[in-house]
């Protein structure tokens, strides 16, 4: 049996073109979460743009963000904004992952007690 084009194609045209295609995302399977932890490198508010230096395993890799105008930025003081975070800083960021890279969602600015009470410079 020779089989033609037209033999080959007819089974795919039988089926609907929509179950060919990806199924869209439904709103609960929106991109993975990630939460990182560490030090400010770089703040640059002009573009909105945090790099952030994080541990990971036994190696230290830096983080570049994007910062919305919708990014929730505070600390135990209240709410804060982008030129507020400084190079040292330690952050905690929770991000998602689009297709322009990783946005923030909410940066933490930690502050820590020291010996006596007092902040961390």
């Amino acid at each position: 049996m020779k089989l033609t084009t037209a033999t080959l194609l007819v089974p795919l045209l039988a089926v609907p073109v929509r179950q060919l295609a990806a199924p869209p995302r439904a709103p609960s399977q929106q991109s993975a979460a990630y939460t990182y932890r560490g030090t400010i490198h770089a703040v640059r508010p002009a573009p909105g743009i945090v790099d952030l230096i994080t541990g990971v395993g036994e190696a230290i890799r830096t983080v570049h963000m994007s910062v919305l105008p919708t990014t929730r930025i505070e600390t135990t003081g209240g709410k804060l904004t982008l030129a507020d975070l400084k190079p040292g800083d330690v952050v905690q960021a929770e991000c998602r992952v689009t297709d322009k890279g990783l946005v923030a969602d909410k940066i933490q600015k930690l502050t820590f007690e020291g010996p006596r009470g007092a902040a961390a410079p």
